[in-house]
């Protein structure tokens, strides 16, 4: 069997970014899911950390995207929460998506959530 028809070979060939993009949409529940349990314990609850986790994750989509101003809809929360979101995105992803993620894709996905968070936990 050639190199490139073996399973692992294929699998840690990383997706296109616009793919992984998609990805991220379509499993935004799983990865609401997934982020809720980082979440709980500073100073939240679970039902808030859900819906900081979905607001989060929104205001990440939509910097990617370039769409501003999403981050207001994420203000309030405590800063412990943004913190704790930012610093597990990767492993996150990687465990929502898969590992085969272009390195572009996580950097891009890190800065944009950085950004918007930095905004939204600016005092008004």
């Amino acid at each position: 069997m050639t190199a490139f028809l073996r399973p692992e070979f294929i699998m840690n060939t990383p997706i296109p970014e616009a793919e992984a993009f998609g990805l991220l949409q379509s499993r935004r529940a799983a990865f609401k899911a997934s982020a809720t349990p980082f979440l709980v314990g500073v100073d939240i609850d679970t039902p808030t950390a859900a819906a900081a986790a979905d607001r989060l994750l929104d205001m990440t989509i939509a910097a990617y995207e370039g769409r501003p101003a999403a981050d207001a809809a994420a203000r309030g929360f405590p800063r412990a929460a943004y913190s704790l979101f930012g610093d597990n995105l990767v492993p996150l992803l990687k465990d929502v998506l898969g590992t085969s993620l272009p390195v572009a894709f996580l950097a891009r996905c890190v800065d944009s959530y950085w950004r918007s968070a930095t905004r939204a936990m600016a005092p008004q």
